[in-house]
């Protein structure tokens, strides 16, 4: 009994060390999609909020989020491929407006 339930503790440790899926790494800023159609792997949707930690504005700060996210489900050299921005309706606190910013982004 004892080995099994240090079996089932080294199993559930282990468990937290594995890749996690694209929908596992979204969030309400930016949102991960697997892309099956093209030369790209993934489709990242980012929105052009500002926090303490990042500027959604800023081209270095999106490549740097969306970078860590991709690199923790399992993509090994992340490169974008192509961004193109959308604009939304409606404003952020201070009037800014609300953007999209669409990139591909392809795994080395």
């Amino acid at each position: 009994m004892p080995k099994a339930l240090a079996f089932l503790f080294l199993a559930l440790l282990l468990s937290g060390c594995a890749d996690k899926s694209a929908t596992e790494v979204s969030d309400d800023t930016i949102q991960v999609l697997r892309s099956y159609s093209g030369d790209a792997d993934f489709l990242v949707l980012f929105l052009n909020r500002r926090t303490f930690l990042y500027n959604g504005d800023l081209p270095a700060d999106r490549v740097s989020l969306t970078v860590s996210r991709l690199k923790s489900v399992g993509c090994r050299e992340p490169r974008r491929l192509r961004e193109r921005a959308e604009e939304q309706e409606g404003t952020w606190s201070f009037g800014r407006k609300r953007v999209i910013y669409y990139s591909e982004w392809k795994c080395g």
